[in-house]
Parts: structure tokens; C-alpha cells; sequence
């Protein structure tokens, strides 16, 4: 009898740790793993990477662009622009600037992949909690963005998807595919949340065009996202505007951009040459801009060379400028049709036109989709698109997905300033967008500039992890946010 007894304690007790293990899966499982997308520079790429002479590839970043304009034989032509007495010599200038750029390793080859050796360090399947000097100490941009949704999510729960942004997008989207598996496998978790900051935005359309399917995503949320292209990117399309009128509103716009970074030092730099001096280089450049010769010698001799089979910046052109780009830059020796680089490009454009399907697909499967979209600078004044509305780097109309946007300085008239998507300051209509209501805009934060610890970037944190639903309901019933939503120079938030 003792012995029958001691039998079905033993079962039962095996029953109960078989059940406690099942119960401690569950547990672990309660929490979505949070997966973030960075974007363009975000995150270093190498040459020779894994070895002993691993070095940084130099981007496109403000310094590189600056060390470039100051080299030897570069700045003797370039300080003509600042002079109405003095001709820049433009094919010499580029000259310089070609022999600065000629054998960087930042170009990708002719079918847009990278150089043998070349990549990230960092591709990690595993979480944040085992990467802690990689977030620890960051305190702006994706990076410290992680920060904060480590902080709602833990550590343990949120994970990076680093990757070289130079390729193709759906390169990009197919191991991201790839690690969400993983992820997966790991934690148990039926689904993932997917944020994409920046171009990390067209890997996840490129992600939800391929693998929609699948159903693995439970949340996409898209900031600041280049899910639509960039308006300065016009310039593939030749079309290059330059006013001093519209370089002065920029600079005035952007000096108090970024307290402390290395972009509002160059900022008050071009500020101190005075506006006089600007005006000037604007109306020279603006004369050069104007010959199809000098473009053509820029392209051939510096942008091919330096960046011209980047895939990733390709895709960064809108969805409607597509073709006058591949029209005009097959005119001036910049794109082969017959090279991986056109196909590759040609296939994300297909992407980009199914983002508005694909959203609504997703939706229709049970996934929720949010767009954060900032808004308050000037357009980037290379372009016909000067007097648009934009976060510093991306257009507002494009990356909230079609928003009704007026002009700079500008306020919305007629029809199209009435309605519930209307902001109160009469600058945008959301009605138009992918997903009006579950797409907020974010008033005088620049681009990807959400510092740690602030309303901000808290509130980008919580919409990540899913604390609230993404509706503009919702949001405003548990955060007091309207869709339309002023942030001070500190970052605290309020409604417009």
C-alpha cells in the first residue's frame, strides 16, 4: 500500500514540475520580444572585418562630408564660392573632390553588394541584456531609443537587428526574416514586435511585402521612416534648385538643432561666415546647378565614384520619381540598366508601390501598424521641394505615408483644412495617410533625435512594447496625446 502511494506522489509530483516548467515557458513568453531596425549610419560597417585590420568604412556623415570640402586642392576652389570676385573653377573643384573619394570603400560594386571583407561586427540574435555596451551609455538616436525600451521591456526582451545599410532593403528584410525566427526559437514567443527608425522603415516594408504571410509580427511601428522616399533625392532626377532665399531659411531653421552634436558645431560654423557670404555661395552654386555640364562632371567624377552603386540611398528615392531618376541618370552615366544595381533598385520600387496593400493586409491578420512622423524645419534647399515640411532629413508628407502637408511657413486652405485629421495648427491633414488613425506627429524634434529619459522618447518606448493600442483614442485616453503633438526644447511633450 505504502509502496502504491509513494507511486502516485511521484506522478503527481512529476506532473507538477512538468506543469511548473510549462507555466515558467509562459511566463517567459508573456512578453513580446521588441525587435529595432536602425537606420542609415546608425550603425557602423567594417573593411576586413573579423581580423586584426578591421577598420571603420567612413559614411556620409557631416564629418566625412567636412574633411572632404577641407582636403588639399578641395578648399582652394571651394572658398571661391563665398566670393563674388572670384570663379570657382567647378571641373577642377571636382576633380579634387574625386581624387578625395576615388578607392573609398564606403561604394558598394556595380550589382550593389559589398566589397570582400566588408560588413558589421555586431549581428546579434541574442538580446540587449548580453549587449549592454552597445546601449548603456547612449543617449540619443536609435541607440538610445533601445536604451529607453529596455528600460519597458527589459533588457532581456529587446534585441537589435544590425546590418549594412548599404544593400538592398530586401536583402536587409530577408535576414531580418531570419533572426525573427531565431528569436523566436529562443524565446518562445509566437510573434515579435518589429521598430523601424529611419531607413530601418523600408526594411520592414520591404520585410512585410515578403513575409506577410507568415504572421509572425504582432505590432510594426515606423519612425521617422524613409518608408517612401526622401524628397532631396530629387537630385537623382536632376532636379537641383538652389535660392538663397531657401539656404538661409534652412540654416535658420537648423542652428539650434541637435544642443551639442557635431551638426549644430557645423551649423553656427556657416552661420559665423555670415549671411552675406552664404547668400553668395547660394547664387554661385545655383549658377553652376544650372549647367547640364557641370552635373554632368559631378556625377562622373565624384557622386558615381563615391556612392553611386549604394543601393540603399537609391531606394531612398520616392515612389513617383522612380522612373524620371533612372531616365535621367542613365542619361548621364550614372546607372546601368543592365547592372544588379537597377535590379535591385527596380525591384524595391515595386515595394514601396505595395506598402498601402501590404499595411492593410497585415491589419486585416490581426497586426497593429503606427507611423510617428516629425515635422517643424525647412525642406533641405538643393531641391524644387525647398518650402516642404520635414523633421531635418525626411519629408513629413512621405514618412507619415501621405499626409496633406503645407508649405513651410504655410497653413492649409480650403478643403483640406477641415476635418477631424486636421492638426490645430492648420499644417497637416492625416486623412490621407496609410493608417490615420493610428499615425502621430511629433512637432520640433529633428530627425531620430529622441534623447533618453524624456516625454519623447518615453512615449516611442511605450507604443514599442505595446502599452497602449495603436489608436489615436487610445493614446489620447491613457497619455492625455493628441495626433498632433508639440515637444519643447526639453522634450516634453504636449498637444499642439
Amino acid at each position: 500500500m505504502k509502496k502504491r502511494v509513494l507511486k502516485i506522489m511521484c506522478v503527481m509530483l512529476a506532473f507538477v514540475l512538468v506543469f511548473a516548467q510549462s507555466s515558467i515557458a509562459f511566463a517567459k513568453n508573456k512578453v513580446t520580444p521588441v525587435i529595432l531596425v536602425h537606420g542609415v549610419g546608425s550603425n557602423p560597417v567594417y573593411e576586413n572585418v573579423f581580423t586584426e585590420n578591421e577598420s571603420e568604412i567612413k559614411t556620409l556623415g557631416l564629418g566625412e562630408i567636412t574633411d572632404l570640402l577641407t582636403a588639399d586642392n578641395v578648399l582652394s576652389e571651394a572658398v571661391k564660392l563665398l566670393t563674388d570676385y572670384q570663379n570657382c573653377d567647378f571641373n577642377a573643384l571636382c576633380t579634387a573632390l574625386g581624387n578625395y573619394v576615388q578607392g573609398n570603400p564606403f561604394n558598394l560594386d556595380k550589382d550593389g553588394n559589398p566589397l570582400a571583407g566588408q560588413g558589421v561586427n555586431n549581428y546579434w540574435e541574442t538580446p540587449m541584456s548580453m549587449h549592454k555596451d552597445f546601449w548603456k551609455s547612449a543617449d540619443i538616436s536609435e541607440r538610445g531609443l533601445i536604451r529607453q525600451i529596455c528600460k519597458v521591456n527589459g533588457s532581456k526582451n529587446v534585441y537589435a537587428f544590425n546590418y549594412d545599410w548599404r544593400v538592398d532593403a530586401r536583402q536587409s528584410a530577408k535576414q531580418l526574416n531570419k533572426m525573427i525566427k531565431a528569436v523566436k526559437k529562443r524565446t518562445g514567443a509566437k510573434k515579435v514586435a518589429l521598430v523601424g527608425c529611419s531607413f530601418g522603415g523600408a526594411v520592414l516594408s520591404a520585410y512585410m511585402d515578403a513575409y506577410k504571410k507568415q504572421n509572425d509580427v504582432t505590432r510594426y511601428l515606423f519612425v521617422n521612416p524613409a518608408i517612401n522616399g526622401v524628397d532631396v533625392t530629387r537630385m537623382y532626377a536632376g532636379d537641383i534648385k538652389i535660392t538663397k532665399k531657401g539656404v538661409l531659411k534652412y540654416l535658420n531653421g537648423m542652428q539650434g538643432a541637435n544642443p551639442g552634436s557635431t551638426q549644430e558645431t557645423i551649423m553656427k560654423v556657416v552661420k559665423a561666415v555670415g549671411d552675406v557670404r552664404v547668400a553668395v555661395a547660394a547664387e554661385n552654386f545655383a549658377k553652376i546647378s544650372k549647367s547640364e555640364k557641370n552635373k554632368r562632371i559631378l556625377v562622373q567624377k565624384v557622386i558615381k565614384p563615391w556612392f553611386g552603386n549604394v543601393v540603399g540611398l537609391w531606394e531612398c528615392i520616392p515612389y513617383d520619381v522612380f522612373n524620371s531618376a533612372v531616365k535621367y541618370c542613365s542619361s548621364v552615366g550614372m546607372l546601368d540598366k543592365n547592372s544588379g544595381v537597377y535590379k535591385k533598385i527596380k525591384a524595391y520600387h515595386k515595394v514601396q508601390g505595395h506598402f498601402r496593400k501590404n499595411v492593410k493586409y497585415v491589419k486585416k491578420h490581426g497586426a497593429q501598424v503606427a507611423i510617428v512622423a516629425n515635422y517643424g524645419e525647412p525642406g533641405i534647399p538643393v531641391t524644387s521641394k525647398a518650402n516642404n515640411h520635414i523633421d531635418g532629413l525626411i519629408d513629413t508628407k512621405r514618412a507619415s505615408g501621405g499626409a496633406i502637408v503645407a508649405n513651410y511657413g504655410k497653413k492649409l486652405k480650403g478643403k483640406n483644412a477641415k476635418g477631424k485629421y486636421v492638426s490645430p495648427d492648420k499644417v497637416i491633414n492625416a486623412k490621407t495617410c496609410v493608417t490615420p488613425n493610428s499615425t502621430w506627429f511629433i512637432k520640433d524634434i529633428q530627425h531620430m533625435q529622441f534623447r533618453i529619459g524624456t516625454k519623447a522618447t518615453k512615449f516611442i518606448a511605450n507604443l514599442a512594447c505595446g502599452k497602449v493600442k495603436y489608436n489615436i483614442k487610445a493614446v489620447k485616453k491613457k497619455y492625455k496625446y493628441s495626433q498632433f503633438i508639440q515637444a519643447d526644447k526639453d522634450q516634453n511633450l504636449s498637444n499642439v
